[in-house]
């Protein structure tokens, strides 16, 4: 009987070994090569990249999305001296030239603490005609922030940035008339962090 039970320990010391070394030959198989990357998954054909490049129609000032890689000008195939974080935007003359606009100044910087609760911080700027400006507005906190243009070309807009995002408004082809930029505090406490920029 001592013997049935010594050679039952030894199969299953035996199998317990064998496993351990199947288990451990798997794992190194299956293990990603040291300094190897994951591949990403490709975008599908329907996904489109944000557009951060702003096409602009000189004779009305309105301002549209516009990806360079489909612009059909020379010119918007190059890339611009920009940083990769900022938003460009492109300006087509009536004869079909494009150039990128530049910051000239900055021509205000707001940064105030909104809560839905409080006050809304109303900035303006008197542009004359043809002046463009680009208008950049983030927050840090766990609230988020509207943003309402009023004056500015076609009409009123009106965006909520979350805080921990970017948003980026060109105002484009000034009319003369004042332009109004309205913060509210929408949900939460929100750090302003907003600028306006003259570009040439």
């Amino acid at each position: 009987m001592a013997s049935d039970e010594r050679n039952g320990r030894v199969l299953l010391t035996v199998l317990t070994v064998l496993a351990l070394a199947a288990g451990a030959a798997w794992w190194r198989s299956a293990a990603p090569e040291p300094g190897a990357t994951t591949a990403v998954p490709a975008l599908s054909a329907s996904a489109e990249p944000i557009s951060r490049t702003w096409r602009v129609d000189p004779s009305t000032g309105d301002a549209w999305p516009a990806r360079p890689e489909r612009d059909p000008t020379p010119r918007a195939r190059r890339a611009p001296a920009t940083s990769p974080d900022r938003s460009m935007v492109i300006r087509v003359e009536d004869d079909g030239t494009s150039r990128v606009l530049q910051v000239s100044h900055v021509v205000w910087r707001e940064t105030s603490a909104l809560t839905p609760d409080g006050p809304p911080v109303v900035r303006q700027v008197n542009p004359s005609r043809g002046d463009d400006y680009r208008l950049t507005v983030s927050c840090s906190g766990d609230g988020a922030v509207a943003v309402q243009l009023s004056g500015a070309g076609t009409g009123d807009a009106r965006r909520v940035l979350r805080c921990g995002g970017r948003l980026e408004l060109p105002l484009l082809g000034g009319t003369g008339a004042p332009v109004l930029v309205r913060f509210t505090g929408v949900r939460g406490r929100a750090e302003l962090d907003a600028r306006l920029e003259a570009l040439y």
